[in-house]
């Protein structure tokens, strides 16, 4: 075996050193935003987060904006994974309501990426995040279009502007997982989703 080089995966040391720290500088920069929002966090508070020098930190990241981008593409990501298994199979409106609800349950079982997202302090449904997340929010509610364009050609849905029922879809994710958080999430995962997705249920299914 080479010098330097760790176990079958064929990788070095340095490089299991590196991915260690980038992890443990993306989960304390997480908790941090969601403590303080994005535009307050500072390197310096994420470093002592992760319990990582000032300088280790800026040699594995450019700045907060390359730690926040990163976190937004790989917390979407799972996001993809898990609303992609929940909805395999369903069609019309099931199918746009297993998505938002595992949205829901993806978020609240990540709670300081929600609390991260919810401090940016701007509406969902307005697609004006920070960074990359202008992009993903807006990929989002593109989906969520599509979807209920699908569900409306099955007669499932009320006839709205698919944009106008992305919106609303959005806004209500927002109000009841706000709503979770401040009440020191006093009730189940799963409560919160059954609540939320019946209100949809109702409020667009004809």
């Amino acid at each position: 075996m080479p010098s330097g080089t760790s176990g079958a995966t064929g990788t070095t040391v340095a490089e299991e050193r590196a991915a260690l720290y980038r992890e443990r500088v993306l989960d304390a920069a997480e908790r941090e935003f969601a403590r303080v929002g994005y535009a307050d966090a500072r390197m310096p508070d994420v470093a002592r987060e992760a319990g990582l020098s000032l300088a280790t930190v800026y040699k594995t990241f450019s700045g907060k904006a390359e730690i926040w981008d990163e976190l937004q593409g790989s917390r979407m990501a799972g996001l993809l994974e898990a609303v992609a298994a929940a909805t395999a199979g369903r069609v019309g409106l099931d199918r746009l309501l297993a998505g938002v609800g595992s949205t829901a349950s993806y978020l609240m079982e990540r709670e300081g990426y929600l609390a991260m997202s919810l401090r940016v302090g701007t509406a969902w449904a307005s697609a004006e995040g920070v960074g990359v997340q202008r992009t993903v929010w807006s990929d989002g509610l593109r989906t969520i279009e599509e979807g209920y364009a699908a569900a409306a050609r099955t007669g499932d849905v009320a006839p709205l502007r698919p944009a106008v029922a992305a919106g609303l879809v959005v806004s209500a994710l927002q109000v009841w997982l706000s709503d979770w958080l401040r009440s020191g999430r006093d009730r189940p995962v799963a409560d919160v989703v059954t609540e939320l997705v019946d209100h949809l249920r109702r409020s667009l299914g004809r």
